[in-house]
């Protein structure tokens, strides 16, 4: 409340201000007619300021505040408005700001508290509905005090000497990254047990949770360990912090930096609040960085402003000809930005009162991450739905899966690694079929427009106004024009069985390099016999990359319609036109389709791009024209009957990929057969010549490896199988198990 009264005094005497400003500098703010689905953060974006007034602190704030409205990000708006106009407030005492003439500047700080007004305008209806959750918004996700805090107050010489007396008695070799206690440092030591005591000591509780996981993967990397303290500052390890500009996460990444260095970041997921991946990458980042400065005060203050300025100035620093060339140039010697002046101050400090906390009479609990066991989902689940069935609160799933951004788990992924609360991963593998499952087959992104309300949208895509709201996560029907919601495409469902039997998704999967009929039911965790039975291949059958092959048990195809065409005379059938339409039923597959209307597979497949997408229930399928050669059938049927030519009857055959150092000899040995036969069964006469990657038929089967799996924190039988394609069985078989208990640090054997 004492910010928001501040904020009104300010910005009434800057208004007062500026209506005394000379007539000839006083703002014109010309209204805008803007398209009707324009919202007001997209006009305001677009407008455009000298460089020399872009630079200032309060026209930056304000930026980050239209993106944030942009993003629906409401109280992260207000929290920038607000320091926007603070720092239009110190700017007008700071000369470091007086590089305008007279009548821009006047005319800036009469126009700014104009532009603030209106964006607040757009900013407190939405805050005001947000209710409870505003205040939860702020204490667990605006990270205020860390990067973003730059109060002014300084210690005076008094209090620095009572720091620096303590420091004098440092041996500073105890650090891993280079400090200097200089009055930069000093003061931020001061600020940070002072102004942001809180703060600090907050963060120094939450980072002993990911001590063991930041200090592991520095180690492996060889870093200086005490880079963990950038985290703090940025984020105060809080994982959902979302401060500056759509910077996120405990190493707070933009989404642009985050996805270069693996972070995925979506509608759905944002991966820079992962712990362990964010680490990952802010590890990597920062390593390339030292690569290119050698020098960590450098790398730590581009993560912060941007390699290009930090390059840009070191660059304009070696070219100036009045400095002694033989002193390298260091952070310390920079002009950088405000921010970035007092960033790589603030880490030391914050190292610094981390080694040494009792000193600053701040006592450091040791906190911990939850415990949590993993399963892998196939499907897309609401959160509410799983919090039902494992009884807990939704939160609790929401603070072991942080990258989960809407309320459900992602529907635009194969499979996704759901951490659930230590035991009850087994009632949510029981309880799996039964849990109701998202039946929308995709999305799209409707940008509202003037006039339209929810009814009006949900009647446009044929769903209920409810299913929009949980799309979007809304808690009411409020909307405005330029507003983008998510549109949820519902799957079009079959008239339901006699039987009321649940029609289940049909599962493909595209045949990649190396791969055989074998693997493929591996990884599937079926028989080699089901596969050939769903895919109609025969036991000589050899599978390409690129191929697709069903992997569950297809529904039956309708029956009744399907026998009925089968049985009726040719001229009955459907009329293979060039550029037919077919829409797919539930159990469908491409064998299938192809069979009903007489032509090859593989050319159904490639007129509809079957090698690169799976079918989908609702597809329109393209038949294109076949008319199949005289007595074409007739001789596949006579070849087909002929005895299979001195091939054992008894023997699989698959597909061997010739690897590097293979020749036939050891290829014989690996399958337990001879040279002879394997030339045999390729028409290969008596040639032994191979190439690397040659597709060869064997009979028999190769000789079994395993391999050696360390099970890990939170691992069960579920996952495991699903990470190498084979089932719960296969792994309770391989080692002997007497249950289906295993432990973390177990060494499991998989067949390769």
């Amino acid at each position: 409340m004492k910010g928001f009264v501040f904020s009104i005094l300010s910005l009434f005497l800057l208004v007062l201000s500026g209506c005394a400003s000379k007539p000839d500098t006083t703002p014109k703010v010309e209204p805008i007619n803007p398209p009707e689905t324009e919202s007001f953060s997209e006009r305001a974006l677009k407008e455009k300021i000298s460089d020399s007034l872009a630079i200032r602190p309060s026209w930056t704030y304000y930026q980050y505040a239209l993106q944030a409205m942009d993003n629906q990000e409401w109280l992260l708006a207000r929290h920038y408005l607000d320091e926007s106009l603070r720092q239009l407030v110190s700017e007008k005492f700071d000369s470091t700001y007086k590089n305008v003439s007279a009548a821009e500047d006047s005319a800036y700080h009469a126009s700014m508290p104009i532009r603030i007004v209106r964006a607040l305008d757009e900013v407190y209806p939405n805050v005001a509905e947000l209710g409870e959750s505003a205040e939860n918004f702020v204490r667990n996700e605006v990270s205020i005090e860390g990067v973003d805090a730059l109060d002014e107050s300084e210690a005076d010489s008094a209090a620095l000497q009572v720091i620096e007396s303590f420091l004098d008695t440092l041996d500073v070799s105890q650090f891993t990254l280079p400090v200097r206690f200089n009055e930069r440092v000093l003061q931020e030591i001061y600020y940070m047990t002072n102004s942001a005591r809180a703060f600090m000591s907050g963060s120094l509780n939450r980072k002993t949770a990911y001590d063991s996981l930041i200090y592991a993967q520095l180690d492996a990397a060889k870093m200086p360990r005490d880079l963990i303290y950038l985290a703090l500052v940025e984020s105060g390890f809080k994982l959902k912090a979302y401060s500056r500009a759509k910077a996120s996460g405990m190493w707070q990444f933009i989404p642009e930096t985050g996805k270069r260095y693996g972070l995925e970041v979506d509608y759905w997921v944002d991966m820079r609040r992962n712990p362990e991946l964010a680490t990952k990458a802010a590890l990597k980042y920062l390593n390339r960085l030292h690569d290119e400065f050698d020098d960590w005060l450098l790398a730590m203050a581009a993560y912060n402003c941007g390699e290009g300025r930090v390059r840009r100035l070191l660059r304009e620093m070696q070219e100036d000809t009045t400095r002694d060339t033989t002193i390298a140039v260091t952070y310390w010697d920079l002009e950088l930005p405000k921010e970035t002046m007092r960033y790589v101050p603030r880490i030391l400090a914050a190292m610094v009162i981390g080694h040494y906390p009792e000193q600053y009479e701040m006592s450091v609990e040791q906190t911990y991450q939850p415990d949590f066991d993993t399963v892998t989902v196939f499907d897309s689940f609401p959160l509410e739905e799983v919090a039902k069935l494992l009884k807990v609160t939704e939160d609790t799933l929401r603070s072991l899966n942080m990258e989960l951004v809407k309320w459900c788990t992602p529907p635009n992924k194969e499979s996704y690694l759901l951490r659930l609360p230590v035991g009850t991963r087994s009632a949510f593998v029981e309880g799996y079929d039964k849990m109701e499952k998202n039946n929308f087959s995709s999305w799209h992104h409707h940008k509202v427009r003037k006039g339209e309300n929810l009814g009006i949208i949900a009647r446009q895509y044929g769903i209920k106004i409810s299913e929009l709201q949980q799309a979007n996560d809304m808690k009411n029907t409020r909307i405005r024009a330029g507003q983008s919601l998510l549109i949820p495409i519902k799957v079009t469902p079959k008239p339901k069985a006699n039987r009321g039997k649940k029609p289940q998704k049909v599962r493909t999967y595209i045949v990649q390099s190396g791969d055989d009929v074998a693997a493929v039911a591996r990884k599937f965790g079926i028989s080699q016999d089901s596969v050939r039975a769903w895919n109609s291949l025969d036991v000589a059958a050899v599978v390409k990359a690129g191929d697709t092959l069903v992997v569950s048990k297809p529904e039956p195809t309708p029956q009744v319609e399907n026998e009925s065409a089968k049985n009726q005379p040719s001229k009955n059938r459907p009329k293979l036109a060039k550029g037919e339409k077919y829409a797919v039923r539930e159990g469908d597959t491409y064998a299938a389709i192809a069979k009903i209307f007489d032509i090859p597979v593989v050319m159904l497949m490639q007129a509809n791009q079957g090698f690169n997408k799976r079918l989908m229930v609702g597809d329109s399928l393209v038949i294109p024209e076949y008319v199949r050669k005289k007595g074409e059938k007739k001789q596949a049927k006579s070849e087909s009957s002929k005895p299979a030519a001195k091939k054992p009857s008894n023997e699989k055959v698959s597909v061997y990929i010739v690897q590097q150092g293979d020749n036939l000899s050891s290829i014989s040995r690996k399958f337990g057969t001879s040279v002879a036969k394997l030339q045999e069964l390729n028409n290969m006469g008596s040639n032994t010549n191979l190439s690397v990657g040659q597709k060869l038929k064997v009979a028999g089967a190769p000789e079994v490896e395993y391999k050696i799996h360390t099970v890990k924190k939170g691992e069960g039988l579920w996952d495991i199988a699903r990470q190498y394609k084979v089932t719960i069985e296969d792994i309770v078989k391989w080692n002997d198990l007497q249950d289906t208990k295993i432990k973390m640090g177990q060494k499991l054997k998989i067949k390769r």
